[in-house]
């Protein structure tokens, strides 16, 4: 098992990564010292083959479990669903000594530790991601928050999980649609942190794709990613500085399912179209050498950049990056690459530049 303390001005967040270890999550969360009730929060999808296990292991170390199951997906992932969660809780007669846990992928994961977060003004969660972008991303980190009809995660709290626990055996029962969406979180923190990493990917991703990595390997690529992002939010939790470069790609591809109404594209899918067009734009900057542009979309198409985007104007995805938090005076904060390994935050990018991006993606794809 890879274990990864993550310290956040001293309060210590323990990940722990390997394959076959969901049966230990209540002998973890035991030692942790948590309360007695806890409500364990899953989709449909995740916990019809899940729910089950984690609940067992939960009331074998003691804990009396609420389980909490809501349709799921980015259509759900706002304060009406919430709300669901938290009539549940409350229902329950759930008091300050009471936890939760987040069985699911970064839907769950975010939704859940917003509730957690809020809920009688902040009770323990602890994050047991089922997904690639969960487990090397949305569950690190501290980020929680809902869905606006206008933006993305634009409500929300930052608040540290008590453990993240993450089972590598559940990736391999993913689509090969979900995975897709997730390695693109995994190409993006090899872009902007190691160059190893992407070398790595340009040689054994199509075994990674179709899940045929040993369990070594595997655990080992998902405590890479874990550990690339627990260094960078260790270093800048809220986001005030170089957290930002985490978004490589984000701002394009958050407008794109803003404009899409969170319903044409998959979370990767979007960030996969982001990267694309921060790439060029960062070309026409004269930031990136071609060449190093190259390898990244090279490695993109392989994986498989959705197409469509042409349909959807270029003029409402550029509104969309409007309702970006990471805005300054009005104007775009991007993250931009400079070589494969290296980005840099770049502020004030102009409209027409960021529109430019966009119609590149449009064009190609």
């Amino acid at each position: 098992m890879h274990k990864i303390d993550i310290d956040i001005a001293g309060d210590i967040c323990p990940v722990r990564i390997g394959h076959d270890i969901l049966g230990e999550l209540g002998g973890q969360c035991r030692d942790l010292g948590l309360g007695r009730q806890v409500a364990l929060v899953s989709d449909e999808v995740v916990a019809e083959r899940y729910l089950q296990p984690a609940a067992e292991s939960l009331r074998a170390a003691g804990f009396q479990v609420l389980e909490v199951v809501y349709a799921g997906g980015e259509g759900s992932k706002n304060l009406q669903g919430a709300e669901g969660i938290f009539t549940r809780l409350i229902e329950a007669e759930f008091d300050r000594s009471t936890w939760l846990a987040a069985l699911g992928g970064g839907v769950v994961g975010d939704m859940s530790g917003f509730v957690a977060s809020t809920y009688l003004r902040g009770i323990p969660c602890v994050q047991v991601p089922t997904t690639i972008v969960s487990q090397v991303d949305s569950s690190i980190g501290g980020k929680t928050g809902v869905n606006h009809a206008l933006g993305k995660n634009l409500i929300g709290a930052f608040s540290q999980p008590r453990l993240v626990l993450i089972d590598t055996d559940m990736l391999r029962s993913l689509p090969r649609r979900e995975v897709v969406g997730g390695m693109a979180e995994v190409v993006k923190h090899a872009l902007i942190r190691d160059e190893e990493m992407f070398h790595f990917l340009e040689d054994r991703l199509d075994e990674i794709v179709a899940m045929e990595l040993d369990a070594e390997t595997l655990d080992w690529l998902i405590a890479r990613n874990v550990g690339i992002k627990a260094a960078v939010v260790a270093e800048d939790e809220k986001e005030g500085g170089l957290r930002a470069i985490l978004n490589y790609g984000h701002t394009i591809g958050h407008a794109i399912e803003a404009a899409t109404d969170y319903g044409r594209y998959k979370h990767g899918e979007a960030v996969i179209l982001g990267l694309i067009g921060a790439g060029e734009i960062a070309r026409r900057e004269g930031l990136w050498p071609e060449e190093e542009r190259r390898r990244q979309d090279t490695l993109l198409e392989r994986l498989g950049v959705p197409e469509g985007l042409s349909e959807v104007g270029a003029e409402r995805i550029l509104e969309r990056t409007k309702a970006d938090k990471k805005r300054v005076d009005g104007r775009s904060r991007l993250i931009l690459g400079r070589r494969v390994g290296e980005v840099e935050i770049v502020e004030g990018v102009e409209d027409d530049v960021v529109r430019s991006g966009i119609e590149y993606v449009q064009q190609r794809y």
